[in-house]
């Protein structure tokens, strides 16, 4: 059986792959969509996504930083 805190570690791990992802898909979007001249409303919104996705890693690493902190 797995420890507490590997079974926290792989969520933590869960939580931020997950809009790692999208922000790789974004970009990927975004590119794509700048190469064909789509329009900016298009563009803005891959971007949009990606900064999204950022500050959802910012607050999954933050929860983080204070659980570790937490627990010692």
């Amino acid at each position: 059986m797995k420890s507490i805190e590997e079974a926290e570690f792989n969520q933590f791990i869960h939580s931020v792959r997950n809009p790692l992802n999208s922000i790789s898909l974004h970009a990927e979007l975004g590119k794509m969509l700048i190469e064909n001249q789509a329009s900016t409303e298009e563009i803005k919104h891959a971007f949009t996504v990606i900064l999204q996705q950022c500050k959802c890693c910012e607050q999954v690493i933050g929860d983080m930083r204070k659980n570790t902190h937490n627990d010692s």
